[in-house]
């Protein structure tokens, strides 16, 4: 409840003082206080309101814009106090979050084992639990098909919630605050849900509705039937766009607000949902530009929606904003109004999804660069579209595709499929040997083209024509597990020949062609090794680390190539003509560098 007769509402939540006081002395760390609380509630209920204010109260700077003097004090925590180390899950894979904490706590961990067990162990002697926040669950993870609100309850809340070091607050689905309960000792939790005693707040809620209501009958009305404060805003919205219409029906949730503002519109409120179907389709947070919005929209509906759209202001102002940007784009106003949209589509949601992918995949230009020419959003957000759809098995066969799609999210997707047992194509079941390489270094276009374009050679598939300028172009390669170092050397009958170690072979030294691949016969001893002479005048030198190699210019300047492997690299060296010569863990390789001065000279 809120009591507004002695002390002012906070001026951003406008109330939730009980709510308020569970979270200060939380962060203070009374006795009385579990060292875990769980923040839940329906969407749309202000749990993501409530957590912003409270630590607008925690952060210094935030505090000299408020007048705290105003404010209950038991709903402020001590001004002495740091801030929390605050932690958003929205569109991080659990693993991301989990390494973002860990870093922040100061722990040296380089695998998910070892920072889960240095979680688990107690904190220095006289050093308190350090308190932690965690905004924005149910937007965790990058794929909305995926659950990663699931997987971050369990991958990382359950470690933090039980470690000895962290004292854990966290805003989560009401599924994944029960999931929690169950696992964590009694006593050492405690879910404040904002829709049930004593946390909910009607005081609050008609105070909201008064502000937002110029028609103190109405605004009462309005806080008694709605189930929260987004039903509220959404109906006095609606009020505002058409003011002149009926006021006699109040909405319940947010259902029921989209289609009572349909009808005081004149429209038939499936028109409105197919209208806002494609921003409730997209990935969470995720902006539609307005170049889209028509063609996604006359895709699910079936049937053209232009004209519906571009005469729609009044009954589309209510459940969107506008976002700035190189290009003018829309957002919904809520992720609730998406999850509404979404759940009324039951099971033809799989079908919706699947037009949308195709209508998405219509607007790629044509050519061999369309993937690179393609839309950020198509690049970024066709992923889900598909997976959900149905079809991205479809796309995984163009390794444009593999190559240009947003990597972090097209390896969740690709790791789900192959999971659920999915047949994937050769191209996808090799590029998702390199995807956490892709995701890890954050390479580019260019550089994740030139590695797939090798691995691809590996796994003896086709070449393929990317459309880019590569740093080199893979001559062969073949399969020799256990090398630990690979040499470039002249045969007697002057074949530049790679030549491999590898330890308890017999022989323990493999020869090939350098440009031919093939295996070559003959006494190892007889070999020549470019004297330092032709090495000082070859234009090329290496430097080598344990899974990368960088090819720099004789004469100093930047890398003309880089290689970089998944694992640890057996060796590499450099031919006078410019062949990178290459042993991993799959076997050895030959890739021309792509440097002109050498390539017109190497006359291979």
């Amino acid at each position: 409840m809120t009591d507004t007769t002695i002390h002012q509402p906070h001026p951003y939540i406008g109330g939730r003082d009980t709510a308020l006081r569970e979270l200060s002395r939380w962060r203070e760390g009374v006795a009385s206080s579990p060292k875990t609380i769980l923040l839940t509630g329906s969407s749309g209920s202000g749990r993501t309101r409530l957590l912003t204010g409270f630590l607008m109260l925690c952060d210094p700077e935030s505090r000299q814009r408020i007048d705290v003097a105003a404010l209950d004090p038991a709903t402020v925590p001590a001004p002495e106090l740091p801030a929390p180390l605050v932690f958003d899950a929205s569109g991080l894979t659990a693993a991301q979050l989990l390494w973002s904490v860990t870093d922040a706590l100061g722990m040296a961990a380089t695998r998910t084992e070892d920072a889960l067990r240095l979680l688990a162990e107690p904190a220095d002697e006289g050093l308190p639990p350090v308190p932690v926040v965690v905004p924005d669950v149910d937007r965790a993870g990058v794929l909305r098909a995926l659950d990663g609100a699931a997987r971050t309850a369990a991958e990382v809340l359950l470690p933090l919630a039980l470690s000895p070091r962290v004292r854990l607050l966290a805003d989560v689905p009401r599924e994944q605050a029960r999931w929690l309960v169950e696992r964590l000792p009694e006593g050492r939790v405690r879910v404040v849900d904002l829709d049930e005693e004593p946390w909910a707040d009607p005081d609050g809620l008609l105070l909201q509705a008064e502000h937002a209501v110029e028609k103190p009958g109405f605004a009462a009305e309005l806080a008694r039937h709605a189930d929260g404060p987004l039903t509220v805003r959404l109906a006095a919205w609606s009020l505002r766009a058409v003011p002149d219409a009926g006021t006699g029906v109040f909405p319940r949730n947010v259902g029921e607000a989209l289609d009572l503002h349909a009808e005081r519109c004149g429209v038939d409120e499936l028109t409105l949902r197919r209208l806002l179907a494609p921003l409730a389709l997209a990935g969470d947070g995720a902006t539609l530009p307005f170049s889209l919005w028509a063609p996604l929209a006359s895709a699910v509906a079936g049937r053209d929606l232009s004209a519906a759209l571009a005469s729609g202001q009044q009954l589309l102002m209510p459940f969107f904003e506008l976002v700035d940007g190189d290009e003018p784009a829309a957002r919904l106003v809520h992720p609730a109004v998406a999850a509404e949209l979404r759940e009324r589509f039951g099971s033809v949601l799989r079908e919706v999804q699947r037009r949308i992918a195709h209508a998405l995949l219509a607007t790629l230009p044509a050519g061999s660069d369309r993937w690179s020419a393609a839309a950020p959003y198509v690049r970024e957000q066709l992923i889900g579209h598909a997976l959900e759809g149905g079809v991205l098995p479809e796309l995984l066969v163009d390794p444009g595709f593999l190559l240009h799609a947003e990597q972090v999210a097209l390896r969740a997707a690709v790791e789900h499929l192959a999971a659920d047992g999915a047949e994937l194509p050769a191209p996808a079941r090799t590029w998702l040997r390199l995807a956490p390489l892709f995701t890890r270094t954050e390479a580019g276009p260019i550089p994740r083209a030139a590695l797939l374009e090798h691995a691809l050679c590996q796994d003896g598939l086709p070449a393929v024509e990317f459309g880019l300028d590569l740093p080199w172009r893979t001559l062969w390669a073949a399969p020799l597990p256990g090398v630990d170092g690979v040499a470039a050397a002249i045969a007697p009958d002057g074949t530049s020949v790679l030549a491999a170690h590898v330890p308890g072979a017999e022989p323990p030294i493999a020869l090939y062609d350098v440009l031919t691949g093939a295996a070559v016969t003959g006494d190892p001893e007889q070999l020549l090794r470019p004297s330092d002479e032709q090495r000082e005048d070859s234009p090329l030198r290496l430097s080598k680390g344990a899974d990368y190699v960088r090819v720099w210019p004789r004469d100093g300047g930047h890398p003309v190539a880089t290689f970089v492997s998944p694992e640890p690299l057996g060796g590499a060296d450099v031919t006078v003509d410019g062949v990178l010569l290459l042993a991993d863990a799959r076997g050895v390789s030959a890739l021309r560098l792509v440097v002109p001065s050498v390539e017109s000279g190497s006359g291979a």
